[in-house]
């Protein structure tokens, strides 16, 4: 499905071009003045690799940038909207859901946030194998948690841990610095997957 690309040269300074599309590229607002500043949003990344590009501001649906003197918006313009377009449609750019977790998200403290992806993202998966992911506590960037039901000494927890639940908090929460399963999987009497002996 082909995204509309909106682009308007600002009247006031001639630097400045904005890109408005249909989906939200940022929440909140961000601006970067080089590569290395932008570095780890793949988006921005992208766009200065496009010689002639000097300042990129994202705020919600929109993309400001402000690009050198030497270059020209009629040759700069199609390689930015060549780059929103490719970014749109790569599974990179932020979906309505996310774009609604993410503002779930804002303003909460660790443990809510936890809390949260717990409620919403991860125990929802986990119930299908018959089992439950519990916040016990967030300390100093540690998570503490305690899986029950089928989880509770199943074959797959360390790599559900790892794999799931940790990536997931990990990416949402970046404060967050370790996560830590305290279950007595020993104690697990009823495993969705059976380990064999």
């Amino acid at each position: 499905m082909a995204q509309e690309i909106r682009s308007e040269v600002d009247r006031r300074n001639g630097a400045i071009c904005r890109f408005i599309v249909e989906r939200t590229l940022h929440i909140g607002s961000v601006n970067f003045t080089s590569r290395t500043q932008a570095q780890g949003i793949p988006l921005a990344e992208k766009l200065f690799e496009i010689e002639g590009i000097k300042e990129i501001s994202l705020i919600g649906k929109l993309l400001i940038v402000t690009r050198s003197e030497e270059r020209d918006w009629s040759d700069l313009i199609p390689k930015v909207e060549a780059v929103l377009s490719a970014y749109l449609v790569s599974g990179l750019a932020l979906t309505s859901d996310a774009v609604l977790e993410r503002m779930q998200l804002m303003g909460r403290g660790t443990r809510e946030k936890v809390q949260y992806l717990l409620d919403h993202r991860i125990n929802p998966g986990v119930a299908a194998h018959a089992g439950f992911v519990e916040l016990l506590d967030v300390k100093e960037g540690v998570v503490y948690l305690r899986m029950g039901g089928g989880c509770q000494g199943c074959g797959a927890a360390t790599f559900t841990l790892r794999e799931g639940i940790e990536k997931i908090i990990r990416h949402e929460i970046p404060e967050i610095t370790q996560i830590l399963d305290v279950t007595d999987h020993a104690a697990g009497m009823n495993p969705y997957y059976r380990s064999r002996q």
